[in-house]
């Protein structure tokens, strides 16, 4: 069984930084980021510093191109010292914390949220990849024989992870049109080489259940 470690509260101050995302042209219906291999977290609950190091290792802006400068258990601990729980003993962080951290570290100038898919869209197609944080349900344990994971079954957790590609004209398994590419934090043999597509529909579905995109403008910082 895997571990996630994604935590959420509600803060209406997000909509004062809502995302405003570029309209693509009408004959772009794809874009895959370039990023490295997955990363694997492990048994620990550390997907929300692990999804951070994906977005600040991944195009089109690549922070970290060789030598991690800080440990994933170092940025997990900073997150939870700034988190909506700070001071009190918990599992996990949120994706909110990450990015202050982040913003403290000078990785990041600032964040913004997306509220709809289609701002999602709109910003991986023009943009770039974004770190989302959602709920994980039992069917999404594994990917189908398309590669994609679904909704279905009992809530076990919240879990982050980045989006690094989407595809308007993918015909998804759920019989729908329209999907995003997802790289996760258990390695390369989850999945297909650590990635996973969802339809937009499903998407969707998440991201009213309490689920968040979240983007950065980032500082590029050259690393030995």
């Amino acid at each position: 069984m895997r571990v996630l470690g994604r935590l959420y509260s509600r803060d209406s101050r997000d909509h004062l930084f809502a995302l405003s995302a570029p309209t693509p042209p009408t004959q772009l219906t794809e874009r895959f980021w370039f990023t490295s291999a997955a990363y694997d977290q492990g048994q620990v609950p550390q997907c929300v510093a692990y999804a951070g190091v994906k977005m600040l290792d991944s195009g089109p802006v690549r922070n970290l191109k060789s030598k991690l400068p800080f440990s994933f258990n170092d940025l997990y601990n900073e997150c939870q010292q700034v988190d909506e729980w700070a001071g009190t003993p918990h599992d996990g962080t949120s994706v909110r914390a990450l990015f202050k951290i982040l913003q403290k570290k000078g990785y990041i100038t600032q964040y913004q949220w997306a509220f709809d898919v289609q701002t999602i869209i709109n910003y991986v197609l023009t943009t770039g990849p974004m770190v989302v944080g959602t709920y994980w349900a039992d069917s999404m344990w594994n990917t189908d024989s398309k590669g994609f994971i679904r909704l279905g079954g009992r809530v076990v957790g919240g879990h982050s992870y980045m989006i690094k590609g989407v595809n308007t004209l993918s015909k998804c398994s759920d019989g729908s049109i329209g999907a995003f590419r997802i790289i996760n934090s258990w390695g390369s043999s989850w999945g297909v080489n650590g990635c996973a597509s969802i339809s937009f529909k499903d998407f969707k579905n998440l991201l009213a259940a309490d689920g968040e995109a979240a983007t950065a403008t980032e500082i590029l910082k050259v690393n030995s």
